[in-house]
């Protein structure tokens, strides 16, 4: 069994500079971070996309599921079979032993391939029966406040989201369950458990990873090097504000009763223990021209498709 951890209009286009800056203050003194591409990433156009606002400059992608599996490359590297069974969604050919530089390039379910990342959550089951995820969306995201000091995403970065070990619900700010969204019902309600949706709606798993980065963890296991922004923003000892991945995991299913989740290879649990993993494979240079398209100009660009990773709608500029 896998060992229990806590886990817990148009917009302007941006351009990022040439030099790689990255600037940490040791002991005491205030600590301070810019994450800047060693490239200048391709300016993608997002004329007659909308202004962010007050509203998170976002983009997004979606990823069917590839696989399920007892392996967790970020907790139990190598013990092939002996994590709890995930749904695996992204790259197709993940193991108990991959890393970021063997998902980058690879085979991928999104809809963009410049995303090969591995994402995976607890198999969903339903009196006991395994539910197969009907689609999982990806948020990548940065609130107005933030939006001009977020950073790309760190190339090689693992997270996790959640906490598998909880023995009560989670803040629903990390994990909390909802309803798709339907035309009689445009705002679901958000609970910290499973309930019952309207006629014509799916259940759907949200879980939010952190947002806040230390400048230097790339591995995930311990979770030392990422955490949640406050009200404040981002504390000094994390003070590189990253772009939050949210997963919005939707199951063919109206009903919030009897739901469970994997604890095991073949245990289940209460449904309090939802959580995410995250191993980044995504081209950087894509990543890098949609952050600072899309989150760091403040623009609700929507899906990224195709090699290029460009907004639908929008086009990558000479």
């Amino acid at each position: 069994m896998r060992t229990l951890h806590s886990r817990l209009g148009a917009g302007a286009v941006l351009a990022l500079g040439a030099v790689a800056v990255l600037v940490l203050a040791a002991g005491t003194a205030a600590a301070t971070a810019a994450a800047v591409t060693a490239t200048t990433p391709p300016r993608i156009s997002t004329a007659g996309f909308p202004a962010g606002g007050d509203d998170p400059g976002i983009f997004t992608d979606t990823c069917a599921r590839a696989s399920t599996a007892p392996n967790d490359p970020i907790m139990m590297p190598g013990m092939t079979g002996m994590s709890m069974q995930h749904d695996f969604f992204g790259n197709r050919a993940v193991t108990a032993s991959s890393t970021a530089a063997s998902r980058r390039g690879g085979s991928t379910t999104c809809t963009t391939s410049a995303d090969a990342s591995a994402y995976w959550t607890p198999v969903v089951y339903q009196h006991g029966v395994p539910l197969t995820p009907s689609r999982t969306l990806l948020y990548w995201r940065a609130p107005a406040g933030t939006a001009s000091t977020t950073a790309p995403m760190p190339s090689g970065i693992s997270l996790i989201a959640g906490n598998e070990a909880a023995t009560a619900p989670q803040s629903t700010s990390v994990v909390d369950w909802t309803c798709t969204v339907t035309r009689t019902d445009p705002h679901p309600h958000r609970g910290e458990l499973p309930h019952d949706c309207p006629n014509g709606s799916q259940l759907r798993l949200v879980i939010a990873f952190p947002d806040c980065w230390d400048g230097h963890t790339l591995d995930g296991h311990d979770r030392d090097g990422a955490v949640y922004a406050t009200a404040d923003g981002c504390p000094s000892s994390h003070p590189v504000h990253i772009p939050q991945l949210v997963l919005h995991v939707t199951y063919p299913t109206a009903s919030g009763a009897g739901i469970t989740l994997s604890t095991g290879p073949h245990t289940q649990g209460p449904p309090v223990t939802g959580h995410a993993d995250f191993v980044d494979g995504w081209n950087q240079q894509r990543m890098d021209a949609d952050t600072a398209a899309c989150i760091a100009a403040q623009v609700r660009c929507g899906p990224v498709r195709g090699a290029e990773a460009v907004p639908l709608g929008g086009r990558e500029r000479p």
